[in-house]
């Protein structure tokens, strides 16, 4: 699966599932590596979300929510509203009104629905 993002954005959700963060990281990470494999924002996001939680690997929010954004960037790519409303709440928790708008309105732009009711 590591030939294709999007099985292995499956795969990895089925070892989260049964709490195998360790594996569903090191399956990210290994996709992660391939530099054609980018291109994928759900994959940036799974993989942003796994070191932001700490979820099979170190924490390191910092990394996480530059593979955050570059998912955003990949918009309307599948995974992108999933970034931009998680780098709300990282942003809206920090007290940083403006990031936290900005990514609110992306999200809302890409149709996430709890981002588009917080607008109303």
């Amino acid at each position: 699966s590591i030939g294709n993002p999007s099985g292995v954005n499956k795969k990895g959700a089925m070892m989260e599932s049964n709490d195998d963060y360790f594996g569903a990281m090191r399956l990210y990470r290994e996709c992660y590596e391939d530099e054609s494999k980018r291109t994928n924002a759900l994959l940036l996001f799974n993989l942003g979300y796994c070191l932001i939680h700490g979820e099979g690997v170190d924490h390191d929010v910092d990394e996480g929510e530059k593979l955050w954004r570059d998912a955003v960037a990949l918009a309307p790519e599948e995974g992108s509203e999933e970034a931009a409303w998680f780098l709300y709440q990282q942003y809206s928790e920090r007290g940083d009104v403006v990031k936290a708008r900005q990514y609110l309105d992306i999200a809302a732009d890409l149709g996430l629905e709890d981002a588009v009711l917080m607008k109303k």
